[in-house]
């Protein structure tokens, strides 16, 4: 949410990079986007606590690029579920020196 005091999303952060490196994973960086235009209206499971707004046109992006197990990636998906300051989550694989050749080959 663009709503989102910074306090808690860097408490959200940290929390995600705990949990990574405590089940043996290493957390490469993480990079703050800042305030963005969605595509199109997103709404939120339960409205705002303190302006009662339930639908945004703008967010927060941020990106935690890791390496983990699957089992972790499964942890830090239901830590992002359950926190009501996410809107939108998602996982993707990182792409290897070894993507890129397959790629340019014809």
């Amino acid at each position: 949410k663009n709503t989102t005091h910074f306090k808690t999303l860097t408490a959200l952060a940290k929390q995600v990079c705990h949990k990574v490196v405590e089940e043996g994973g290493i957390v490469r960086s993480i990079q703050n986007h800042g305030i963005r235009q969605f595509p199109h209206r997103y709404k939120a499971r339960y409205p705002d606590f303190m302006t009662g707004q339930r639908k945004y046109d703008k967010g927060r992006f941020f990106s935690i690029y890791y390496d983990a197990n699957p089992q972790t990636q499964n942890m830090v998906d239901v830590m992002l579920a359950r926190n009501d300051e996410v809107l939108r989550r998602t996982h993707l694989r990182a792409r290897s020196k070894l993507d890129f050749i397959t790629i340019q080959r014809p």
